[in-house]
């Protein structure tokens, strides 16, 4: 048990508990227990079979090995357990006694970590450099020092107060000075962005460097932190409090290393929230602030002080420290109202700007309770800001409260353009508003990124609503949007796609808001629908493949607004509406008719592109549902119109496809060449091209299909080096639809064929996590498929109604390709398993499917079974006779690989029957035909048998 716990990495959560078997520690929330090492050991082995009855005698062999102990020790430290969980959990059991058997653990369970693929690690520098710049924090150092010590203890700390009092600066800052604790630094996520709770994850993720678009990412965000120190600050969480606090909970439970910062205007109420209040800024109240000196001792007035200086050179004397005390007073210590006061120094002197600020905020006299007083006495200041601006810089400001997140001084222009001012002069106004504290500014290669802090883009918005500009403004972003995204539909042809994803994918909060504004409030159909066409690379780029499918079938609702746009546009949309289909549930005769509808059109206005796209989607789907003659057909159109329009790069898309087909209707040979070929000719231009044109990446595409291919010709060595470069290059890319096209088409089945159960298993665990991170619901039964062949293997006979019930779903979904073979494996299966009639019905529908098929690549595999079957009925002639013809049909074929199995079978029964002479000279051929670069199950156990016959065989000589 003690070597168990150190490989184990897992962290198991029931209820506020954490056990880390690695540690030898239970934790109650961030508190240990005291708890003997036994009673751990005993806890570790339930955890582990949670749900299942342990027996009692497998309890004591494993938690005291190599020892004879009585059955009253396992009692008295299962009692000592339970006796623990009473007392901190009172009422709520988590092990039941199974009278005559043994003990069963029965809480809800939460296991995080594993031995799974691991994110590489952040390095404190890396997560450092997002930290927002921070100018000189003035009274703050104790609140600071006080934060910092409260993080030796606390694991999650909320910094609360009002807007602006200063939460985010004192959170940067501690955030700067803790950096050195962590070995992964700091990571600051800015939740101000977003405006829809649901994105919330989206939003943590993409600061950490874990893609942003994901429907469910939870789980990916675990996955990106196991195992590092970090700090994640969670900066402005009010206007998503809820999510937040679910997602801080989840991640501080499941993430020992992690610590969380967060900054709201109301607690989280989370449980393992540790909560501080930060006040604002000290003032000088009615009886001091008179002089310079006495002023300059409140941190207030230090801070206005300090941004006036900075601002416009300013130097507090006497004469003005009575007004600066008022106004500091009036804003009531806010720190950004405050700053904001400061930066209007440049046009108005301390007296001046005191009796506009008081003559402003006379209507908020009346406001109820402290908090809601400084509430309104920072909207207060933004208002009063706001009319010291001119026309042209108010405008401005309502305008860029359109986006939803950061833009550049071209989006600014881009969404002002119809004033008919230059853009130099945009320039000049967006510069303007930063430099008077209404924007912020980052810098991005140099280059300036503004955005609007929450509180001044709501209170621009509402201005932008109440002066009745809000539908332009709207459909101007809408059009801009809509502008950029046409631009990025031509610029994907060409530019590299990692820089053009970079340059594209943060335009996708923006790009929802528009598409979602054209189609409701906005009633602009035809913008809706324009954008929905442009965007459709990008989502295919970055595998959002759910969200694609949504908004184009919502695009294509609007049947009447479709009808007045370009034809190409309804072509790209059905294109890519029969494109989500091929990555769907259930192939039915829709994608069929949207594949052929998308063609004809794309014939009709002669759109070459399309009509390769077309052909080559259609190919894929007659493919998947098992008509493999009629994909041949079909790409062999695709050849004739590359031919015809001397489309040299898109030969081998087409082909691939082609010659996959070929290897499903039996020739093995043929298109494993062929495929070898494709791979060489298209080695350097593949890896550089885009995934958006034919759904899947070229480079990765080609090795996939190679490396089944080459495994069952029996080319082990070609198969690994091909299979390798897919799921590197895949993951490289971090494109999910692709690499889990390699994980389910090809690394699981030669994992299997190779005996690695352990590889098996983690390329099971990637496809799963990859599934639950994208929406791509065609690979969840083949990822069922594999998960219950890994537990037959292991021997839980729950395994094969795993296998059988994933091969019914595949069934009823019409993604038939490659069924035979999976009903091939089941009868397998359910022969070692003892479960004879099972096989023998799998078998029968494996044979019936593939003739339906025409699918006969894995045909001598279903002759081998059929052999085994025989020789387990007796009918060792039959048997004899079957699994000959299986070695000839391999041969004959080409599949070298399932050649070795069948022969294998024949010879270890010739060794059964006394025939170990004809067996031996049976097996060396094939054993000879295949190398030792790496272990595999079959070649071994072939060698094996090959030894022992010759063995035997000259024994009795």
């Amino acid at each position: 048990m003690e070597r168990a716990s150190k490989l184990d990495g897992n962290t198991y959560c029931f209820g506020d508990y954490r056990f880390i078997p690695a540690q030898q520690r239970l934790m109650l929330a961030d508190n240990p227990l005291r708890v003997g090492a036994r009673a751990l050991d005993l806890l570790h082995i339930l955890v582990v079979r949670a749900g299942e009855v342990v027996s009692k005698e497998e309890l004591i062999t494993r938690a005291w090995p190599d020892t004879f102990v009585h059955e009253s020790n396992l009692k008295v430290n299962i009692a000592a357990l339970r006796r623990i969980f009473a007392r901190t959990a009172p009422g709520i059991s988590f092990i039941a006694t199974v009278n005559g058997r043994g003990y069963r653990f029965i809480s809800p369970l939460r296991v995080y970590g594993g031995n799974g693929p691991r994110l590489p690690s952040l390095s404190a520098e890396a997560a450092f450099r997002k930290l927002p710049d921070l100018a000189g924090v003035v009274g703050r150092d104790d609140i600071i020092a006080d934060l910092a010590a409260k993080f030796l203890e606390r694991r999650f700390v909320s910094v609360v107060g009002s807007a602006g009092v200063g939460k985010t600066t004192v959170a940067i800052a501690l955030a700067k000075e803790l950096t050195a604790r962590y070995r992964d630094g700091v990571c600051f996520v800015d939740l101000t962005v977003i405006g829809d709770p649901q994105l919330t994850e989206a939003t943590i993720a993409a600061s950490l460097g874990v893609s942003s678009k994901w429907t469910n990412i939870l789980a990916g965000i675990v996955e990106a932190l196991h195992g590092r120190e970090l700090l994640l600050v969670l900066d402005n969480c009010e206007h998503v409090l809820s999510n937040t606090s679910a997602i801080a909970e989840h991640l501080t439970m499941a993430i020992p290393g992690l610590r969380i910062l967060a900054t709201s205007r109301e607690p989280l109420r989370s449980r393992s929230e540790t909560i501080f209040r930060l006040s604002p800024l000290a003032y000088p109240d009615d009886q001091h602030g008179k002089s310079w000196t006495d002023a300059m001792a409140f941190p207030a007035m230090d801070l206005f002080a300090r941004r006036a200086s900075e601002v416009c050179g300013y130097r507090l004397d006497d004469a003005d420290a009575p007004f600066v005390t008022a106004i500091c007073r009036r804003v009531d210590g806010i720190a950004l109202a405050i700053e904001l006061a400061a930066s209007r120094l440049q046009a108005l002197k301390p007296a001046a700007l005191l009796e506009l600020l008081e003559h402003s905020f006379e209507p908020l006299n009346a406001g109820s309770g402290r908090n809601a007083t400084r509430h309104e006495t920072l909207f207060a200041t933004l208002g009063w800001s706001y009319q010291l601006l001119s026309i042209d810089e108010a405008r401005i400001l309502r305008i860029l409260s359109v986006f939803s997140g950061s833009f550049s001084v071209s989006d600014a222009y881009g969404v002002t353009s119809h004033f008919g001012r230059t853009a130099e002069e945009i320039t000049e106004w967006v510069t303007s508003l930063a430099s008077k504290s209404l924007l912020s500014v980052t810098h991005e290669d140099g280059a300036p990124i503004y955005r609007l802090l929450d509180s001044t883009r709501s209170f621009a918005f509402a201005l932008l609503e109440k002066n009745g500009e809000h539908s332009d403004a709207q459909s101007c972003h809408a059009r801009y949007l809509l502008r950029l995204m046409e631009k990025a539909e031509a610029e994907w042809q060409w530019r590299p796609r990692s820089e053009w994803t970079a340059s594209y994918e943060p335009r996708m909060n923006d790009l929802r808001k528009a598409i979602d504004w054209a189609f409701g409030d906005g009633a602009i159909a035809e913008v809706g629908i324009r954008l929905t066409s442009a965007a459709v690379p990008l989502w295919d780029e970055l595998s959002t493949v759910a969200e694609s499918r949504r908004r184009v079938e919502r695009a294509l609702q609007s049947v009447q607004a479709l009808s007045r746009c370009d034809p190409a546009v309804k072509m790209k949309l059905i294109a890519s509406f029969a494109s989500g289909l091929n990555f769907s549930n259930h192939f039915g005769p829709d994608a069929d008719a949207a594949w052929t509808d998308a063609n004809r059109l794309a014939r009709e206005i002669g759109n070459v592109d399309f009509q390769f796209r077309t052909l080559w989607g259609l190919g894929i789907l007659q493919s998947f549902t098992g008509r493999h003659k009629k994909a041949i057909a079909t790409l062999e159109q695709f050849a004739q119109l590359a031919d015809h329009e001397n489309e040299r790069p898109v030969v081998a898309e087409g082909e691939r496809v082609r010659l996959t087909a070929v290897f499903y209707c039996g020739n093995v040979r043929r298109a494993h060449d062929g495929l070898n070929r494709l791979m060489h000719e298209h080695a350097l231009s593949a890896k550089h091209s885009g995934v958006a044109r034919f759904q899947m990446d070229r480079f990765v595409s080609i090795r996939v299909a190679l490396a089944t291919a080459a495994w069952v010709a029996g080319a082990r060595g070609e198969a690994a080096a091909a299979l390798r470069e897919a799921l590197d290059h895949s993951v490289a890319l971090d494109h999910l639809v692709s690499h889990s096209n390699a994980l389910a088409q090809a690394a699981l089945p030669i994992a299997l064929w190779s005996g690695d159960t352990e590889t098996s298993r983690n390329h099971v665990a990637t496809l799963a996590r990859n599934l639950s991170l994208r929406d791509i619901p065609i690979w969840r039964p083949v990822c069922h498929f594999y998960e219950g062949a890994v537990m037959s293997i292991d021997g839980d006979v729950n395994g094969i109604g795993m296998m059988s019930s994933a091969i019914e779903q595949l069934i009823t979904n019409n993604f038939v390709v490659r069924v035979p073979f999976y009903l091939a494996m089941l009868a397998e299966a359910s022969i070692h398993h003892k479960q004879v009639a099972l096989a023998r019905d799998s078998l029968s529908a494996a044979f019936e499917r593939a003739d339906r098929q025409g699918e006969y690549w894995s045909q001598p595999e279903l002759l081998r079974v059929r052999g085994l079957l025989r020789w387990l009925d007796g009918d060792l002639p039959g048997a004899s006779e079957t699994l000959s013809l299986a070695t000839e049909t391999a041969t004959e074929s080409g599949a070298l690989f399932f050649r070795l199995r069948a022969t294998t079978a024949l010879a270890e029964l010739w060794g059964q029957t006394d025939r170990r002479g004809p067996a031996a000279e049976l097996l060396s051929p094939i054993c000879d035909a295949f190398d030792d670069v790496s272990p595999c199950a079959n070649i071994a156990k072939a060698r094996h048998l090959l030894e022992s016959l010759r063995q035997r065989a000259s024994d009795a000589i």
